[in-house]
């Protein structure tokens, strides 16, 4: 995944933990890692790029949340039960927005925002069962009516694009565990698209990191640090 400026950011810290070649037997823990890593350097990088006005979107927050974007993931996937999978696209839906919005940025006012409103569109077209908006509303620190707004808003960015093969989920995944551990051998697969795609992880942040969350209480993520800006 190519930040902004279409670069690659620092390579990444090796991990020692053996990652399993299939997306579908990785530990939801290890892959949660993965892509808070990527999330997180991404977002590094991004921060550094003015904000102008005519970036904005509905994604924007007025201030970053209190909450690190490995402890919004952990608590997403605590409470809401997501899947694999809903992991994964949240990679293949970031790209599909830049590559239909240029000037559209992971940035810290707009990942939190980005990733409730990704797992709550992909819960719901790729598994079998999911929760109300009301109740990933009240986990990632929205009104259900701003979830609701963010969830067509992104629906129409990636234009009604929701769902991806295993054949694509499987390239992401691989592209993140090579980077992850140099050992890490992919199983073969027919598709090449990840021979150009620039997705770079670091290693795991500490435990001891802050995130101002309540673990046992998903209610305590507030709504007032996610509220976003005035858009048109």
């Amino acid at each position: 995944m190519a930040n902004q400026n279409g670069n690659t950011p620092t390579g990444p810290a090796s991990t020692t933990t053996p990652l399993p070649e299939s997306f579908v037997n990785v530990d939801i823990q290890s892959l949660t890692h993965l892509i808070a890593d990527v999330l997180t350097r991404l977002v590094a990088h991004n921060d550094q790029i003015p904000l102008t006005s005519s970036n904005l979107t509905r994604f924007h927050s007025r201030a970053p949340p209190g909450i690190s974007i490995a402890e919004y993931l952990r608590r997403i996937v605590k409470y809401a039960s997501v899947e694999r999978v809903c992991l994964l696209i949240l990679l293949i839906y970031i790209d599909r927005v830049c590559e239909q919005h240029r000037t559209f940025m992971i940035s810290s006012l707009t990942v939190h925002r980005f990733v409730i409103t990704a797992c709550t569109i992909a819960s719901k077209a790729l598994c079998d069962s999911y929760l109300t908006n009301t109740m990933y509303a009240k986990v990632g620190g929205l009104s259900t009516k701003e979830l609701n707004l963010l969830e067509l808003e992104m629906c129409f960015l990636i234009e009604w694009n929701l769902t991806a093969s295993a054949e694509l989920l499987q390239q992401y995944y691989s592209r993140l565990a090579r980077q992850a551990h140099s050992s890490y051998k992919p199983r073969p697969l027919s598709l090449s698209l990840l021979e150009n795609l620039n997705v770079a992880t670091t290693s795991p942040p500490s435990a001891t990191t802050s995130t101002g969350a309540d673990d046992h209480n998903p209610a305590t993520v507030s709504a007032t640090v996610m509220r976003p800006v005035e858009v048109e």
